[in-house]
C-alpha cells in the first residue's frame, strides 16, 4: 500500500487542493470533526504549503507564503479552530495530548509555543 501516489499537476491544482483542505479543516459545521486534528491531514497540509512556497520562490523569486502562514495573521482560522476543538473530548485530554492536537489543528500555519499555550487556555476556558 506504500506505493500509492497522488499526482497533482501544476501550481493551480496544488493551490486548489490547499483551499479544499483548509475548507475541510476549518469548516464551521464539519461532517467529520476528526479532520481538523488529524496528524495525517496536518502533514499533507504542511507539505502542500511547502510546495506552494517553493514554487513561488523558484518561479517568482519571492515568498509571500511565509507571512501568510503565520497563525497570528488569521483570527478567522483561530476562532474556527477553537470551535472545532470543543467538539472533541477536549476536557478528557492530558496537557500533552492537547498540545499535540493543537499543533495538528493549526496546520498548515506556523505558530509559537505561546500560540499553543494561549489556544489551550482559550479552549479550556470555553470547555468548562
Amino acid at each position: 500500500m506504500n506505493d500509492i501516489k497522488l499526482e497533482v499537476e501544476g501550481y493551480f491544482e496544488i493551490l486548489n487542493l490547499h483551499k479544499a483542505l483548509l475548507e475541510a479543516k476549518f469548516h464551521k459545521d464539519p461532517d467529520n470533526f476528526d479532520v481538523a486534528g488529524s496528524p495525517i491531514i496536518a502533514k499533507i497540509c504542511n507539505n502542500i504549503v511547502d510546495m506552494l512556497t517553493e514554487y513561488e520562490i523558484e518561479e517568482k523569486g519571492k515568498d509571500t507564503w511565509s507571512e501568510w502562514r503565520k497563525i497570528e495573521n488569521h483570527n478567522f482560522f483561530k476562532e474556527r479552530a477553537v470551535e472545532n476543538a470543543q467538539n472533541v473530548a477536549w476536557e478528557k485530554l492530558s496537557y500533552k495530548e492537547k498540545e499535540s492536537l493543537t499543533k495538528s489543528i493549526f496546520s498548515p500555519f506556523t505558530f509559537t509555543d505561546k500560540d499553543v499555550i494561549d489556544f489551550i487556555k482559550t479552549v479550556d476556558g470555553k470547555s468548562t
